[in-house]
């Protein structure tokens, strides 16, 4: 498994259409492929005291979230890429209307996934 790490500026008058055009492309994406795609904006709720917290060296741009995207491996990702239906999204308005940064993967190494998380809604703070 490969995750995809992406900072996208969103202008605000943008954000709810950004997130209803992620919803409605989920169906295409996942018939090429795709397992997972979440959207992060930052929360105004970080960690106690007594963790690790951001430094305070600036003030995170309300209008950039982090899009993760989750797909079994590299020449799955590497197709949809080459398609037409991703041409198709890249070109569409919604797509122009936003900054996408460069992406990053990462391979999978370690770690788990709970049962849960296949049956928890994942939004569950700002939208």
């Amino acid at each position: 498994m490969i995750l995809c790490l992406r900072t996208v500026r969103v202008p605000a008058d943008q954000r709810r259409r950004f997130l209803e055009w992620i919803d409605e492309n989920a169906e295409l994406r996942r018939q090429h492929g795709i397992l997972a795609e979440l959207v992060l904006a930052t929360s105004p709720r970080q960690n106690p005291a007594k963790t690790l917290r951001p430094t305070d060296d600036g003030v995170a741009d309300p209008e950039e979230v982090v899009v993760l995207t989750a797909w079994p491996d590299h020449d799955t990702f590497d197709a949809w890429i080459d398609t037409p239906d991703r041409d198709r999204l890249t070109a569409s308005p919604t797509h122009q209307a936003v900054s996408f940064r460069p992406l990053v993967r990462y391979d999978v190494i370690g770690g788990y996934l709970a049962d849960a998380l296949v049956r928890t809604t994942p939004t569950g703070g700002q939208p």
